[in-house]
């Protein structure tokens, strides 16, 4: 087993006199392993090829129905581990060999410009999985890229190109951290008014963190920093726990030669909607340059930062094409299918199951499902929806001492 993170672990610290409560087993995981360990799955594995649930109503239930035309769906992950930065993800690396594992041998698994392709020109009534990463966190290196090569797995890693120029984890961990780190239990700051955060636990943090994060997502990106340096303020931010988190380019060309592929995050992760025109230009133009540069070879893949309906707009798309970019993914979730814009892309964020059983219900479902997830797009969903958290689904469940 890979050995743990030497950082300190922000989840599985208990205060003193901190009751420890153990994460009970819910409803939704005790029904996926049911299925799982029954084989009952499988069957629904090999339903859902033939057969999807239409949209019901408040009136009728779902019904099942033959489907039309091959499914693809696209994984979001994040890191590949547990302790440290990123704060608001853990996924041990056992759990993400289980994962492919599965995958493996349970579905079609493509690389992103496979998908592409079959989006296009389609060969084969077939499903199909894809396989990403956002943000370019380190242990993408040092956990998950064995593992990606004992399954065969192909993956695209999303990379915010100023974070790995400089080492610098993106702006939204230095919240995180910096939540973490304050000395008191009570946070007073003026976002959209002034607002009073109680930080008694780590769950609370987590929460005041994410809501934080959310709002800075709706404003201006230079208003956005201002408030950045404002909240640092507060704090002095430990080195150490901002040492070595992300990727370098060395690890990243040697990903590249064992067949793992890089697309653009943008250069700072910012917000893509709230971008000046030349903002807009600089982040989309200027990371697929550099970043091309850097692995001596194309990098045809974007993802939207955050990636919801509101932070994704409408003017990134004219930009993406005019720039040499093959397809953008977002994180609206539900599969693609084939005439399906390539600038749209939907991914399922994963990350957070507790074990393959949820895991593989996630994906059942997934494909099981058509109609309202699958006609999410950029453009048609309203953009004043809100996120349950600042990166949609795959933010970490909490576990034991959050409380």
């Amino acid at each position: 087993m890979p050995a743990k993170s030497q950082t300190t672990d922000f989840s599985t610290i208990r205060d003193a006199g901190e009751e420890d409560v153990r994460p009970r087993l819910n409803w939704r995981e005790a029904v996926a392993r049911g299925l799982h360990q029954s084989g009952a799955l499988r069957i629904l594995e090999t339903v859902s090829r033939y057969y999807e649930f239409a949209p019901g109503n408040s009136r009728r239930l779902p019904l099942l129905r033959r489907a039309k035309q091959p499914k693809f769906a696209i994984l979001c992950y994040h890191r590949i581990g547990t302790g440290g930065i990123p704060l608001f993800s853990d996924l041990p690396p056992e759990i993400f060999e289980a994962e492919m594992r599965f995958l493996r041998n349970h579905y079609k698994v493509v690389s992103l410009d496979g998908l592409c392709e079959e989006m296009e020109k389609p060969t084969r009534n077939e499903h199909a999985v894809a396989v990403t990463f956002d943000d370019g966190y380190r242990d993408l290196y040092t956990y998950a890229l064995a593992t990606l090569r004992k399954y065969q797995i192909p993956a695209t890693i999303f990379l915010p190109v100023v974070s790995i120029e400089t080492g610098q984890v993106p702006w939204y961990d230095r919240i995180f951290l910096t939540l973490k780190v304050f000395p008191k239990d009570v946070l007073e700051i003026v976002l959209e008014r002034p607002r009073r955060f109680q930080l008694a636990s780590r769950l609370a943090r987590l929460d005041a963190a994410t809501e934080i994060i959310q709002y800075l997502r709706t404003l201006p990106d230079a208003l956005r920093k201002v408030h950045c340096v404002n909240l640092e303020k507060h704090v002095t931010l430990p080195g150490e726990e901002l040492k070595d988190r992300m990727l370098t380019w060395d690890q990243i060309r040697a990903m590249s030669r064992a067949g793992i592929t890089f697309g653009s995050h943008t250069m700072t992760h910012p917000v893509v909607s709230q971008l000046t025109g030349e903002q807009l230009e600089s982040e989309l133009c200027e990371s697929k340059r550099l970043l091309e540069q850097r692995i001596a070879g194309p990098a045809p893949h974007f993802a939207f930062p955050f990636g919801k309906p509101a932070d994704c707009g409408k003017a990134a798309v004219p930009v993406l094409a005019r720039s040499g970019y093959r397809s953008a993914a977002t994180t609206v979730e539900g599969t693609n299918v084939p005439g399906d814009s390539l600038y749209e892309l939907r991914r399922i964020q994963v990350g957070s199951e507790q074990s393959v059983s949820m895991f593989a219900f996630k994906l059942n479902r997934l494909f099981f499902s058509a109609g309202v997830e699958n006609s999410a797009t950029v453009s048609s969903v309203s953009s004043q929806s809100k996120d349950a958290d600042f990166l949609g689904s795959g933010r970490r469940q909490p576990r034991a001492n959050d409380a």
